[in-house]
């Protein structure tokens, strides 16, 4: 399912594949409270699986400790396979008490043999068990609520029949290995080449899928089942305008060089702002070039990456954000 294994890329975001150095992981930390700023959410996680960083344990800890209440809350993306039981107890050793942790695991199958069908490999059992440990781990801290697990259901042609059984395998797991805390279970479209051709049909499939199954959105205390309801902008749209896109003003991405580019959907680093090892956010994130990319498509014109590029308008612009330009 990963485009950057599957199709072997030999580069991601326009430079060799590779781990962000902890000193300067540590450094850009350090900037952005320099910076005075705050943000709703980090994600430690982009093209590529967390788990694979020999450090990621360490990461989240110095995250919570150096932003601490400057973030809403930290979250990691991991289909969980080599989270073994001693890395999920360091995980929740190393975070500060008082910072959310979201935990995001994308599993897409209920059977091995469908898990091996959409995900290339074996590695449902192991992942789950590991999945159990940190629920029952999660219930001995002191405010379990600040460990949030998610669980996630791509629907896709090789899955979609297994949608209601998925529902029903971790709504036991969550509310009863994972008393204490929160659990959620979304289900979201696959995306399809940035809202390009092949994007309706997969909508089109997720949409049956859930209806078929009789699967909705509720939101409780102790677990919620959440269905993507939002529809970006794609290319073949001919209904709507396209307006502005949030992500030059909300998803920044920090390449493993240090480099900062402007857009999660920016796979070749064209809105590259330069080195946060030698400037700090604010001064790249509102400097000149920032700024004129956010003008022409306030303006409507979307060239380079933007033009082809079907947006990420999960995000809604906000008011605030013409204080970014």
């Amino acid at each position: 399912m990963c485009a950057p294994h599957a199709e072997h890329w030999e580069t991601v975001h326009g430079v060799p594949k590779g781990y962000l150095p902890r000193a300067l992981y540590g450094r850009i930390l350090r900037g952005l409270v320099d910076d005075d700023l705050r943000f709703d959410h980090l994600i430690l996680q982009w093209l590529g699986d967390p788990s694979l960083h020999p450090d990621l344990e360490w990461m989240i800890g110095e995250a919570s400790r150096v932003l601490g209440d400057r973030v809403g809350y930290l979250r990691f993306d991991t289909n969980a396979i080599l989270l073994t039981p001693s890395r999920m107890d360091r995980i929740l050793t190393e975070l500060a008490p008082n910072v959310p942790l979201t935990c995001v695991f994308t599993l897409d199958a209920v059977t091995g043999a469908t898990y091996r069908r959409t995900k290339g490999r074996d590695g449902l059992e192991r992942a789950r068990r590991h999945i159990r440990h940190l629920l029952a781990r999660r219930k001995a801290l002191a405010a379990p609520r600040a460990v949030r697990v998610q669980v996630q259901f791509v629907v896709q042609e090789s899955n979609a029949h297994e949608a209601a059984d998925f529902l029903a395998y971790w709504s036991e797991a969550l509310t009863c290995t994972g008393s204490g805390g929160h659990g959620e279970i979304l289900y979201k479209p696959l995306s399809v080449g940035g809202g390009g051709p092949g994007q309706d049909a997969a909508m089109a499939l997720y949409t049956r899928t859930l209806r078929d199954a009789g699967i909705v959105g509720v939101q409780g205390d102790a677990l919620s089942v959440t269905v993507w309801d939002d529809r970006p902008w794609q290319r073949d749209d001919v209904h709507r305008a396209r307006g502005a896109c949030p992500g030059l003003w909300y998803t920044p991405v920090v390449r493993q060089d240090g480099h900062l580019v402007m857009c999660c959907a920016d796979l070749h680093s064209e809105l590259d702002l330069g080195s946060l090892a030698e400037h700090g956010f604010r001064e790249l994130w509102e400097g000149p070039m920032a700024r004129l990319q956010r003008k022409k498509h306030r303006e409507g014109v979307f060239d380079g990456v933007c033009a082809s590029c079907g947006g990420i308008n999960w995000y809604v612009l906000g008011p605030g954000a013409a204080a970014i330009g």
